[in-house]
């Protein structure tokens, strides 16, 4: 019988190394951090017109270019509260933190930048996240 286990053992020790290693990458992964959007630079700078367009005319070939891309986009401030600025004519932007207030007043031009969604059909509006206020465009 002692010959038969004497057999396996190499079998178990190098599946209790696997088990181990596999479990230090998960631990390694679950506490890695996010990576920082804000740092990246942008792929396109675009108007909140151009950008909505592209989505709503269904050109699937440039929304597709877009897709969780970082991009820069100007116009003007529909409505601002909370963490969410939306843009004419339908550009949804939030952000990690609220944005200062004085740079998203209502009717004010802003350049914004972060990362792209999508297009939500139901609201007819891009939806974009990890934004924050480009102060020199």
């Amino acid at each position: 019988m002692n010959s038969i286990l004497s057999g396996r053992k190499p079998i178990v020790y190098v599946a209790l190394a696997l088990a181990g290693a596999a479990l230090f990458f998960a631990v390694y992964e679950y506490n890695r951090p996010a990576s920082d959007r804000t740092m990246e630079s942008s792929a396109v700078a675009l108007s909140a017109h151009e950008l909505h367009s592209g989505f709503l005319s269904g050109n699937s070939v440039q929304s597709t270019e877009w897709l969780n891309q970082i991009v820069q986009v100007t116009g003007e401030v529909q409505s601002a509260e909370g963490a969410t600025v939306l843009l004419v004519p339908g550009v949804v932007c939030t952000f990690e933190e609220s944005p200062d207030r004085a740079q998203c007043l209502e009717g004010s031009e802003v350049t914004l930048k972060g990362r792209v969604l999508g297009f939500d059909d139901l609201f007819n509006e891009v939806r974009m996240d990890f934004c924050l206020v480009v102060l020199n465009p």
